[in-house]
């Protein structure tokens, strides 16, 4: 019981210090808290999501994600998940015809591709990987703009389906 109180004391002291939606993990027993704007505080439950899952079957893409390829069903799971948490992918453009998928010519310029959360307004230089939490979390690098050195890799099966134009299908 004393671990309890001691909990909401720091909870409700530490509320004034910490910035709205953060999260703390409760030193008892790893419990992670949420903090709101208005100073209530709830225990993570975890994530639900407002999608069936058990609907999702092989080659067949929710209209939510990019169509246009043949993808497995795990997949389609990785990439609802992300999308639903608020990630999306800018595909790589090139800056000039020369500049093309495939071309590995180095004086060729290219804008970057890139991941960002429009929940939380992150950004992140990989796709996002989930941790034992539910959630994905990205590399903090917001690698928006331009670059000189060949064509970037093919993408992804996830980064084309969080996409939503440009790139070439991937392979």
């Amino acid at each position: 019981m004393n671990k309890f109180i001691f909990t909401l004391t720091f909870l409700f002291t530490s509320a004034f210090q910490i910035y709205a939606q953060d999260q703390i993990e409760t030193l008892s027993n790893g419990k992670k808290i949420i903090l709101h704007s208005d100073y209530t505080w709830e225990y993570q439950k975890g994530i639900e999501y407002n999608f069936d899952f058990s609907t999702i079957k092989d080659n067949i893409i929710p209209k939510l994600l990019r169509q246009g390829i043949s993808v497995n069903k795990k997949t389609l799971v990785t990439a609802i998940e992300l999308k639903i948490q608020g990630w999306k992918y800018t595909m790589p453009r090139p800056k000039s015809s020369k500049a093309y998928w495939g071309n590995r010519d180095g004086r060729t310029t290219w804008y970057n591709g890139y991941w960002k959360n429009n929940k939380t307004n992150k950004y992140s230089g990989i796709i996002p990987k989930k941790h034992t939490d539910g959630y994905y979390y990205g590399d903090n690098q917001n690698n928006t703009g331009w670059r000189n050195g060949g064509s970037p890799s093919f993408p992804s099966k996830i980064e084309w389906l969080l996409s939503t134009n440009g790139g070439i299908k991937p392979r």
